[in-house]
């Protein structure tokens, strides 16, 4: 009964440091953070694919993204009801406010971009804007989209403002 006892724990100890020694399966590796497109480039506004419904469109938009990583800039030049505007407006796609720096727009400005935020949302980015325009606060909430081939952005606006909601698809080609 002794050698049984024995040769239990010899055999016991032994799996032990067979387990022990054998690797266990390496973890799955985590999927790899889906890659988000470049935006970078300068984008002209196509009026004839675009559709503003009831918000008078501008006669011309350019918008130049630029991108390091997680930061951004959007540089807009238009010509609309309002005039002639060219403004710059900083933010990351971290989803954090980005505070609009005081000199972009006149005290006096029909619109006014007050802070900017980007997240991405699948292969989309989501840039929403808090705004007033005529004074009151407003909100614009822009999916821009661009194509498999990378010629086209699309950008699909939610404006919220006292004048009521509506929504704008903006197409631009690549310049």
């Amino acid at each position: 009964m002794r050698k049984t006892l024995r040769l239990a724990a010899v055999l016991a100890l032994s799996g032990s440091l067979v387990s022990a020694q054998t690797p266990s399966p390496a973890p799955a590796a985590a999927p790899a953070a889906a890659a988000h497109p470049s935006l970078t480039g300068t984008w002209n506004l196509n009026l004839t694919k675009s559709n503003f419904d009831q918000v008078p469109p501008p006669a011309s938009e350019i918008l130049t993204f630029t991108q390091n990583d997680s930061h951004f800039t959007i540089a807009v030049t238009s010509d609309s009801d309002r005039g002639k505007e060219n403004y710059t407006l900083p933010f990351s796609s971290d989803g954090a406010d980005t505070p609009t720096p005081n000199s972009t727009f006149a005290e006096t400005a029909e619109l006014r971009v007050l802070s900017s935020r980007g997240e991405w949302q699948g292969s989309s980015l989501i840039f929403t804007e808090k705004i007033t325009y005529e004074g009151n606060p407003g909100t614009l909430k822009s999916t821009f989209t661009l194509s498999p081939d990378g010629k086209t952005l699309t950008r699909v606006m939610d404006i919220s403002v006292d004048q009521g909601n509506f929504e704008t698809t903006s197409i631009f080609d690549k310049q």
